[in-house]
């Protein structure tokens, strides 16, 4: 993007890992949505050491679009380090965080950005939320994992959400400075670390219940990643009870 340019209004970050796939169309489908809402905005796209063509589109697509900013590094850092990498560098007043497989349609884009003009400071999509539906369900392992995983995070670390782990989420640009550097969590259980922060700073949140549709290809290991996702939990619990995030 053009370093003199006024910031945007909205940056849409997208972590991506692997995702040679889907990008091109869904890249596209995003700037079209984005476009149409007629307001200013930047995607910035975040390789997350990706081993196929990611990195190569990814430069592509920002030679050719001037919305389009491309971050990466060569070496898998995890999901959460890529969206931190992403938010911060993100220049918009509302920054947004999305999958690239659009399991959350975007057409919820626009009720998230009404939340925070409304005087949220973050937003969080989720499938649990009155009014949510889910139209392609995940297999019942991943289902059963995630229930526990959700009650975990409501009852060990007192997260006050109804959905932790759905894949859109928003904040003001100034929350989402306050909350990003703070954050530790490289892999899968950051949603639960970026709450617990918003929670702790005092930050108020709104929920937007949404259709969901689950990508057949995602890149979860059920196994590996829930054992990393449990300890991570545990790290962010030891965290806040020892003062470790600076609060």
């Amino acid at each position: 993007m053009n370093p003199t340019a006024p910031a945007p209004r909205l940056s849409v970050v997208i972590p991506l890992y692997n995702e040679t796939r889907c990008l091109t169309e869904n890249l596209a489908r995003t700037l079209e949505y984005l476009e149409g809402r007629g307001e200013s905005f930047e995607i910035v796209l975040v390789n997350d050491g990706s081993l196929d063509e990611t990195s190569r589109l990814c430069e592509e697509a920002a030679s050719r679009h001037p919305q389009v900013k491309a971050l990466g590094y060569s070496v898998n850092r995890g999901k959460g380090y890529a969206v931190k990498t992403g938010v911060l560098a993100a220049l918009g007043d509302r920054v947004l965080f999305m999958d690239a497989d659009l399991a959350v349609p975007l057409s919820y884009i626009e009720p998230c950005v009404q939340a925070l003009d409304q005087g949220a400071d973050l937003v969080l999509a989720s499938r649990h939320a009155q009014g949510a539906s889910i139209q392609v369900p995940e297999s019942f392992v991943r289902r059963f994992m995630g229930e526990v995983f959700r009650q975990i995070c409501k009852w060990g670390l007192g997260l006050k959400v109804t959905d932790v782990t759905c894949g859109l989420k928003g904040f003001t640009r100034e929350t989402g400075k306050e909350i990003f550097p703070r954050c530790q969590v490289e892999r899968w259980s950051y949603d639960a670390e970026i709450i617990l922060l918003a929670q702790a700073l005092g930050k108020k949140m709104a929920e937007v219940p949404v259709t969901w549709f689950h990508s057949r290809e995602s890149a979860v290991r059920v196994g590996r990643d829930a054992v990393e996702s449990f300890v991570d939990l545990l790290k962010i619990r030891w965290r806040i009870l020892f003062g470790r995030y600076g609060l």
